[in-house]
């Protein structure tokens, strides 16, 4: 399960860090066109898009959750995202805090980076829960026809291996 969990905050992060530099090659070539980024910015978005990942770790791993768990912690996740983008973007002088339509912007990015990244991962979630249960069903399949030969059980996941 560890494995899984850093493969997963791997591809979290990598799509975080993508959907920034997307966002900014925008604001840097359409909003607000600048000739150069500082390369400390890209430290920036490496380090903002890092404690983000951190934060999916909110859902849990161990067990599934109900509609109203799910939307809650998507709720808190989303919140302490914009927290900490606006935080971060106010700290790196991303965008002019006194201005309403930097605010906007910002949180239209933060917005739109959000669904992206969520969306791809639930998708990417559902799909591993159904191989892992489709792979659990060969194996249930192949233990019961294991027993109904008088074969030994332990050989059930060998048999769903080459099914």
């Amino acid at each position: 399960m560890f494995k899984r969990k850093i493969g997963f905050l791997f591809n979290v992060f990598s799509m975080i860090t993508s959907c920034m530099v997307i966002v900014v090659a925008f604001f840097t070539t359409v909003v607000n066109p600048t000739e150069r980024i500082e390369t400390v910015t890209l430290w920036q978005i490496v380090a903002v898009a890092g404690v983000i990942t951190l934060l999916s770790l909110i859902y849990p791993w161990d067990r599934s959750m109900g509609k109203a768990e799910i939307a809650v912690r998507t709720g808190i996740h989303y919140v302490a995202v914009n927290v900490i983008v606006m935080a971060s973007g106010i700290m790196f002088h991303w965008y002019n805090p006194k201005e309403t339509l930097s605010i906007f912007a910002m949180l239209v990015s933060i917005a739109i980076i959000f669904a992206v990244v969520s969306g791809i991962s639930w998708r990417k979630s559902a799909k591993d829960a159904k191989q892992m249960n489709e792979r659990l069903q060969k194996y249930v399949k192949a233990a019961e026809e294991i027993q109904a030969e008088g074969s030994e059980p332990e050989r059930a996941d060998e048999r769903a291996d080459k099914e």
